[in-house]
């Protein structure tokens, strides 16, 4: 290897084009993935022009709402709120606080479904008709809110 400049340590330096990255002496024994699968002519344009109303995301899986109120839930206030059976209870039978048994949640996969969601509450469940709440409102107040920043939203702009 010829020198063609040195630093001003006087430490030799060599010319770029002298310079080869030596290889690893560890990468020859490395086992690389396999590449992906060629692109088949016409995939691509498939993909980007394509008119599907589908998502290239997962969806979450559809609810199957249960069709009846449980036995042990019919005496308490909360008789109005059908509860998947799988559920498991926390706090005995009222206020309602459940969680999934993990292996169903691992079953559902990375999505869960909204029968299983866990459920905290301290108190029972109002039972209210979709139509009555279209004009409820939500207030945001507090000691660090000034009488001037204090804000009620109604519930279809949230």
């Amino acid at each position: 290897m010829s020198v063609a400049t040195q630093n001003p340590a006087g430490v030799p330096v060599p010319s770029a084009t002298e310079h080869q990255p030596q290889p690893y002496a560890a990468s020859k024994s490395t086992q690389l993935p396999p590449s992906p699968p060629e692109t088949v002519d016409g995939d691509d344009a498939k993909s980007i022009t394509s008119t599907s109303t589908e998502p290239d995301f997962p969806l979450p899986p559809p609810a199957n709402n249960p069709p009846q109120i449980l036995d042990v839930d019919k005496s308490t206030p909360d008789a109005h709120v059908p509860r998947d059976s799988r559920l498991i209870r926390l706090t005995g039978v009222h206020p309602f606080n459940s969680e999934a048994p993990l292996t169903d949640l691992f079953n559902e996969g990375f999505l869960t479904s909204p029968e299983l969601f866990y459920v905290r509450n301290h108190g029972p469940v109002p039972e209210v008709q979709d139509a009555e709440c279209l004009d409820w409102e939500i207030s945001v107040e507090g000691y660090a809110i000034s009488c001037e920043q204090q804000n009620s939203l109604q519930l279809n702009t949230i």
